[in-house]
């Protein structure tokens, strides 16, 4: 499926954002995860419980019913699930078919999100998601505003593209924090390691965008360096740091203040995504500084992102589910990103591969 190869979606074998901690409550909420309807809630100890959404005797969506004690009970006719997704009871009979029941997620709460799990249960290691420590957030560096969420009615991947090319800064974003792209022959630099791709965009000698100008409370020429890391298959986390231009002798300048971003990206449907943002920043220890930034990153930035996705999937559907492309330098991280992702993707593939192959023989 465009941008990835036809026959190819999303990876079930891995940690996805399945809400913000604060979204899930008592009240059962319903949230499509990889083309599946997910019910979340919480039971009475406040545990988080990710149940398939669909009640299996008429399809009535459990996400749209209602919690009883630590169980949920169908809204159309009352049939009640268990938080492992054994029926707890009908309530016309006393006989439960072997196959009234749903499926149960592993569902885990970390940082401020809740990560499941859509594959193989078995193979849910916990150690995959990313920690604090991967997130810039334990050590005080940048004070967070937290909470951003959009859906985004485009696919996955070409959110993850928007991100993979840091580039489109200095145009999509212009008016706000983009203030001119860079030069003709600047690439960003990449580096790669197992389930994770970062890229670095630099800018040197720039003059500072006017809204960091009024956020640092400085005017004149700067260096400005943007990066991302992804680990895959959902959060990108990096921003941008702001430095007095390079010293004589070539070494850094004086660093001004940075920017740190944290965007977590899950397929809904094949044409929509779920999307999850939060910001930082380093120059101030007041949380209304951070609110002010995340606000703005909501309000412009954010906005633009999701702008240029829903244009493009526009554009994709008018064109049949395809565009051609014509690729450039700086999209060495994209098509990099791109090919990880298909690599995960089709790992997982393999076995039913084989046993078609098997079946063919």
């Amino acid at each position: 499926m465009y941008p990835l190869s036809d026959g190819l979606f999303a990876a079930k074998n891995q940690w996805y954002i399945a809400a913000w901690s604060d979204e899930v409550s008592r009240e059962p909420m319903e949230r499509w995860i990889l083309e599946e309807p997910i019910a979340l809630y919480r039971k009475e100890n406040g545990e988080a419980v990710a149940l398939e959404g669909r009640c299996p005797h008429r399809g009535f969506p459990l996400g749209k019913s209602r919690v009883a004690g630590d169980n949920i009970q169908c809204g159309y006719h009352g049939i009640t699930f268990q938080p492992d997704g054994n029926c707890a009871g009908i309530p016309t009979q006393l006989a439960i078919p072997q196959a009234c029941k749903v499926k149960s997620y592993p569902l885990v709460e970390q940082w401020k999100w809740l990560w499941i799990w859509m594959g193989d249960p078995t193979l849910a290691d916990t150690r995959l998601i990313p920690t604090e420590e991967e997130l810039g957030v334990s050590a005080n560096e940048h004070l967070m505003a937290i909470g951003g969420y959009t859906l985004v009615s485009g696919r996955y991947m070409l959110l993850h593209d928007n991100l993979f090319d840091l580039t489109h800064i200095g145009y999509l974003h212009m008016p706000n924090i983009g203030a001119g792209g860079g030069e003709q022959n600047t690439v960003p630099a990449i580096e790669t390691g197992e389930n994770w791709i970062s890229s670095l965009y630099t800018q040197r000698d720039v003059n500072i965008p006017q809204y960091f100008s009024e956020m640092l409370k400085y005017t004149g020429k700067v260096d400005r360096i943007q990066g991302l890391k992804l680990f895959l298959p959902c959060l990108h986390v990096g921003g941008t740091q702001i430095f007095l231009p390079r010293n004589e002798d070539g070494t850094q300048g004086k660093p001004l203040g940075s920017l740190r971003v944290l965007h977590g990206i899950t397929p809904a449907t094949h044409h929509c995504a779920h999307y999850f943002f939060a910001s930082g920043q380093s120059w101030s220890d007041d949380p209304a500084v951070s609110r002010q930034i995340f606000d703005n990153n909501r309000r412009t930035t954010g906005a633009e992102d999701v702008m240029a996705t829903e244009y493009i999937e526009q554009m994709i559907q008018k064109n049949g589910g395809r565009l051609s492309e014509v690729l450039v330098k700086a999209d060495v991280v994209c098509m990099t990103g791109r090919r990880m992702f298909e690599k995960i993707i089709r790992a997982e593939m393999r076995p039913e591969t084989v046993a078609r192959e098997s079946l063919v023989l």
